[in-house]
């Protein structure tokens, strides 16, 4: 049986994971409220639980109005969004990686960031889309995410 402590029920709020009866948003919602772990026993109080689902669901009420539901941008946007809990951008974050490796099998990733995330060259996307790279860049300013691309970012290579 997994402990609740507070490091692991930050850690599960981080990754957008349950821990040990927690649903992922439980987690997250006692996490935010910084509730001590021995109130989140199990069977959590119907009072507890009341809160935690309480709380939950206005985080993703707040994440899914913060979206508009017929563009593809504003929803991609909304995903990598930290503001908002990884137990609702999770799902979202592993339907883009698949559709990734669906629509472009070839492309692969040159490298990790800090964080673990997959980077790739610029050059590689251009390929796959068949698209040069200065429409890429000009794609991304317009889309406010130039200061996701640069030129030398802390990329560990894969081996």
């Amino acid at each position: 049986m997994t402990i609740i402590t507070r490091d692991s029920l930050a850690q599960a709020a981080q990754e957008g994971t349950g821990i040990a009866h927690l649903s992922p948003g439980q987690a997250w919602a006692a996490h935010r409220l910084a509730m001590p772990p021995e109130r989140l026993e199990k069977p959590l109080a119907p009072h507890i639980a009341a809160l935690l689902e309480n709380v939950e669901r206005m985080a993703a009420r707040q994440f899914f109005a913060s979206a508009d539901r017929d563009d593809a941008e504003s929803i991609i946007r909304v995903a990598h969004d930290e503001d908002h809990p990884m137990f609702l951008r999770a799902p979202m974050l592993e339907e883009m990686r698949q559709g990734m490796v669906e629509c472009l099998p070839g492309l692969t990733p040159s490298g990790v960031n800090d964080k673990g995330e997959p980077v790739y060259r610029l050059a590689d996307i251009a390929a796959a889309l068949d698209v040069p790279e200065e429409e890429l860049l000009a794609r991304a300013e317009a889309m406010g995410m130039q200061d996701q691309l640069s030129t030398t970012p802390q990329v560990h290579p894969l081996h």
